[in-house]
């Protein structure tokens, strides 16, 4: 144990502390349950081959998880600053499999530490935030496969290649882009033999039970992203999907990256591969427009190792060790300003500050421009939310709870009243039409009586399918969250 953990002290203590770090933010009062997470519990307990928006490897592994430690937000968030922080001792390992010796391992783990991506991915639980950690290994396997002349190694990348699939159809990517940056290198001869056969075979026997799912259900994804593309993304020009990502991922971290791609193509040419696939996934966003900065997290994880490794190299040659301080420094700032504007470290206010004065654009998707980011505004408010739900429920007879069916506008207003529904005895009635909870729905539609949750005009397009429609004069009302989680009503 020692002398296989020896060369990776640093990163291991890196790692380490980033986890401590990261997971303390669950503790913060005031946030709770980030949107996304009610979904994945309702997708967790409803374990399928598939969903209408993502595979179900995540929803799968947090059903497994919860099962023995439960679904607090307490519990949730282990996961996640796990994976994060494995990420972040992956990065250490490929920079010391590409040649670099243990101060070249240790400043990978640092970039990708300070880099705020990658905390935001391990602030919640999502599918997001394996993707890195998984793609790490899909190098690490690339790099030693290139390394050795070993083409065996497509069997590993093929079961890799399947669960990526099983976790995000957007890995597809990052599997294609590694496949056409093979035949823009001499290593494509990798590529022809039985092993890249056997690769294909494996990684869509392992992804086949989510294509049936896909087949049965009428490919709904397929819908899914097509919306997302044409309604929900924001379009950025060019100019400032280059910004977002320097800012996003850091400058430092964005030189060491830039640095990686160029020591790639012009020096350690024989993973020059790593660096195709970095601008192969960068290009492919910049001229989609796409504002969500972080589907392009998984190519930094190809490319910052290297940049270590160059860097670190040149740093010894000019004997200019004093680099290490001042750039850790600078990058530890830079990310202590600008990742508790996504993790909540800061009670809202001071969070509402600090994304004022950085002037940072909040509008993510269209239409939601909180004065939080969206990481933060949608963790505020939804047990409140539930509970003015259930002082109606609670009115009602017994042969009125019956006839009654709880409606949330979205699946994570529908997560949220499931949730914490079960203290008022309607978390089982839930429905809604979004995403997966339309297919869930439809086997619980029964009854005359409706209790919706949502904003206060909106009841007047009630009127049109029920025969009355009465307004409570419950409010809630938070000015940090989301526009569209504003001003609801019962």
């Amino acid at each position: 144990m020692k002398k296989y953990f020896s060369p990776y002290t640093y990163v291991f203590i890196i790692s380490f502390l980033y986890f401590v770090l990261l997971y303390l933010s669950s503790f913060i009062k005031g946030y709770g349950y980030f949107i996304d997470e009610f979904y994945y519990i309702a997708c967790a307990n409803n374990p399928a081959a598939g969903y209408v928006d993502h595979p179900p490897l995540a929803p799968l592994i947090l059903a497994l998880y919860k099962s023995v430690f439960g679904d607090s937000v307490y519990a949730l968030r282990l996961l996640p600053s796990l994976a994060s922080a494995a990420t972040v001792f992956m990065a250490g390992v490929l920079a010391k499999e590409s040649g670099g010796g243990k101060t070249a391992a240790a400043a990978a783990s640092f970039c990708v530490m300070a880099s705020p991506v990658f905390p935001v991915f391990g602030g919640f639980f999502s599918m997001n935030v394996f993707e890195p950690l998984l793609c790490a290994f899909v190098f690490l396997y690339l790099i030693r496969m290139i390394r050795d002349n070993e083409p065996r190694m497509w069997l590993r990348l093929g079961v890799l290649f399947g669960v990526l699939m099983m976790n995000k159809h957007t890995a597809g990517l990052c599997i294609l882009f590694l496949v056409v940056s093979l035949l823009l290198t001499p290593q494509r001869k990798l590529l022809f033999n039985r092993y890249f056969i056997y690769c294909v075979i494996i990684a869509a026997v392992i992804f086949l039970p989510n294509v049936i799912w896909q087949a049965r259900n009428g490919f709904p994804s397929l819908e899914f992203y097509s919306a997302n593309v044409s309604g929900k993304n924001v379009a950025v020009p060019y100019t400032e999907f280059i910004m977002m990502q320097i800012l996003s991922y850091g400058p430092f971290a964005f030189l060491v990256a830039a640095a990686g791609f160029y020591a790639l193509v012009f020096r350690n040419k024989n993973y020059r591969a790593l660096a195709y696939i970095f601008i192969l996934t960068f290009l492919f966003f910049l001229l989609t427009k796409n504002s969500r900065f972080d589907r392009t997290a998984f190519s930094y994880i190809a490319v910052i190792p290297a940049g270590a490794v160059w860097l670190t190299d040149l740093i010894k040659r000019k004997r200019a060790v004093w680099v290490y301080p001042v750039a850790g420094a600078a990058m530890l700032a830079y990310s202590c300003i600008l990742v508790p504007v996504f993790i909540p470290y800061f009670n809202y206010e001071k969070s509402a500050a600090l994304t004022s004065f950085l002037g940072l654009n909040t509008e993510i998707e269209r239409g939601n421009k909180p004065v939080l980011a969206q990481t933060l505004a949608d963790r505020i408010g939804w047990e409140e939310k539930a509970d003015i739900v259930g002082q109606v429920f609670s009115k009602l007879t017994e042969d009125e709870k019956k006839r009654t069916l709880v409606a949330g506008t979205n699946y994570g207003m529908a997560g949220a009243l499931e949730l914490y529904g079960k203290k008022y005895g309607f978390g089982d009635i839930v429905v809604c039409g979004h995403n997966n909870y339309y297919l869930w729905s439809r086997e619980k539609l029964r009854g005359d009586i409706l209790i919706q949750l949502s904003d206060t005009a909106s009841f007047h397009g009630l009127e049109e399918s029920f025969g009355s429609v009465e307004k409570t004069n419950l409010i809630f009302d938070n000015p940090y969250c989301t526009p569209h989680e504003r001003n609801l009503t019962v």
